[in-house]
């Protein structure tokens, strides 16, 4: 039988002299980040530390109250984090993003409990690993979708302002920065998945396989989890972009061009 992993804590915290590379490369290309770096490091460790508690609490108690507060609070901050990372949103395109991010988390995950894992959505042990790598791949892909179209329209501000004057209708001109945008969204999703098996072993089938799965079970998950990741990243930002860009006109067809705040 294969031995689960087990790490010392002292080997555990030797990895965080590696951060002293980091941090020499930092001062030798004159990055003032050094500060930024060091707290980065510290919150990551505080959330992932009490995280783990909270979790362990969580599957030793298995209730669908606890996990249901869990997913809302791991929900919640993927949201703010879109919002926070986009200013520039008026009211209508920030409650569409809140919408896109909730009914495709709910849809994907909820097909991945029901479909394909075929456990109870409220047992803790399956949907909150699953829902956090989901809901990650959901704030990333919303994040940069929403990014990649603002800055597209604010650098062809001109271009812009030429087709509207000619009477240009606003979807025939907004349309194209969208479907850049998803592009742009979803490359890093299918870079990883053409890597995968050749440049990397990624994270989940990893983790298994040091917990003792083997490797062909430990496969057939990291495959499901790709393409959720992928059906995932293309639902929120079709969503988000494809409805929330008419918000960007008027009943006489003028476009407000997002700029950064």
């Amino acid at each position: 039988m294969t031995e689960s992993l087990s790490m010392q804590l002292s080997g555990f915290a030797s990895i965080y002299l590696l951060l002293l590379i980091v941090g020499a490369i930092f001062k030798k290309c004159h990055i003032q980040q050094t500060k930024f770096l060091l707290l980065a490091s510290l919150q990551m460790t505080v959330q992932l530390i009490i995280a783990g508690y909270v979790l362990l609490y969580i599957f030793k108690y298995p209730s669908p109250i606890f996990t249901c507060t869990y997913l809302a609070l791991m929900i919640g901050f993927a949201i703010h984090r879109a919002l926070n990372k986009n200013k520039w949103l008026n009211n209508k395109f920030k409650w569409i993003t809140i919408l896109s991010i909730l009914l495709s988390g709910a849809f994907i995950v909820g097909f991945m409990m029901i479909a394909v894992i075929q456990k109870d959505i409220f047992t803790p042990q399956y949907i909150i690993p699953i829902s956090g790598m989901l809901v990650s791949a959901i704030m990333n892909g919303s994040t940069l979708a929403l990014k990649a179209f603002r800055e597209s329209m604010d650098g062809q501000r001109n271009r812009i302002e030429v087709l509207m004057n000619i009477g240009t209708p606003p979807q025939e001109i907004v349309h194209p920065f969208v479907n850049q945008a998803m592009e742009t969204a979803l490359l890093p999703t299918l870079n990883n998945m053409v890597g995968m098996g050749i440049v990397s072993l990624p994270g989940m089938m990893t983790g298994q396989i040091l917990a003792g799965a083997l490797p062909n079970e430990a496969v057939l998950y990291q495959i499901t989890i790709m393409i959720a990741n992928s059906t995932a990243v293309s639902l929120v930002s079709f969503a988000t972009l494809y409805f929330g860009c008419r918000t960007l006109w008027n009943d006489r067809y003028q476009i407000t061009i997002p700029s950064a705040k």
